[in-house]
């Protein structure tokens, strides 16, 4: 087994780096942060969905 350990994950495998990153922003900035990560998962959807209906055709 490998004993070399990642300082930045916990003993679940947990990356803690990122935990720490985030807690390091203020609230505005985590809750502008999520919003563009919803959406750009909400475009990636409606790709994937238009896609798909291409795909129909």
């Amino acid at each position: 087994m490998d004993s070399w350990q990642n300082p930045n994950e916990d003993a679940r495998g947990v990356d803690i780096g990122q935990i720490r990153e985030l807690l390091r922003m203020s609230v505005a900035e985590r809750v502008r942060q999520m919003v563009h990560a919803a959406n750009v998962l909400m475009t990636m959807q409606e790709n994937v969905r238009r896609f798909g209906e291409k795909q129909l055709r």
